[in-house]
């Protein structure tokens, strides 16, 4: 919760940011971008011991808005899809099922989820090619949680079972948080290849500060996704200086 009051904190400061530089003369900017998203599962103690982890491949979509107050500094916001993917293989153990000696199970899980960010960019260069450093917060909500993989089971009669399959898991709001928050690190260059146009290449980190569990257990699992992006996309002047 502590984490979550600080977020609420900085996300305060950015829409303060963001009113007052409304004020002053300034662009609007549209667009679309999209690319990849390599998904670090966190533990941050309290996981499982039969279970190891691997990073996970998955891609976003967003339409960012951007209001450019100068040429040295910008708000941005949006609506983004982003799939949050890693890799879990249970440890082969002893079950209690008389008829399964041993199992071994590797998934690859995503999670999907709808985003509004919110950063502050300080940006430097001339006028066709600039970089820029940002940061901020996010906010967001997961619709969908698919799983794909395969279970290599070990029967009584020493006989091997394999198992492919794909699964949309259900989602409890039990057991399930479905609410999405952490901060934003980013960083990118732009190229403006005429007075209304540009485009980007941009690489972020998100931190998530919020678990994918409610608090349901008493043996409790700290599960958090945090991710590393690249995207490409194009941005367009949709508005003149006041």
């Amino acid at each position: 919760m502590h984490r979550i009051k600080i977020l609420k904190h900085i996300i305060s400061i950015l829409l303060i940011l963001f009113v007052f530089s409304s004020l002053y003369a300034g662009t609007w900017n549209v667009g679309v971008d999209a690319g990849y998203v390599l998904g670090l599962y966190d533990q941050r103690g309290g996981e499982r011991k039969t279970r190891t982890f691997s990073p996970g491949h998955a891609f976003e979509i967003s339409v960012p808005v951007e209001y450019r107050v100068n040429n040295l500094f910008s708000i941005t916001s949006g609506i983004r899809y982003i799939g949050k993917a890693y890799g879990i293989e249970n440890i082969p153990v002893d079950t209690e099922e008389p008829d399964i000696k041993t199992s071994n199970i590797k998934t690859r899980n995503v999670e999907h989820f709808f985003e509004v960010p919110l950063t502050v960019r300080l940006s430097v260069g001339n006028d066709f090619i600039r970089g820029y450093l940002g940061g901020g917060g996010y906010i967001g909500v997961r619709f969908l949680s698919t799983e794909m993989g395969f279970a290599d089971l070990t029967v009584a009669s020493d006989l091997m079972y394999f198992n492919n399959f794909w699964n949309v898991i259900n989602l409890n709001t039990v057991s399930d948080n479905l609410f999405d928050a952490g901060i934003i690190a980013e960083g990118g260059f732009t190229y403006s290849f005429n007075s209304r146009s540009e485009l980007y290449l941009s690489a972020r980190y998100q931190y998530s500060l919020t678990m994918l569990d409610n608090n349901y257990q008493y043996e409790r699992v700290f599960r958090y996704i945090d991710t590393f992006s690249v995207t490409a996309g194009v941005l367009f002047e949709i508005g003149g200086a006041k």
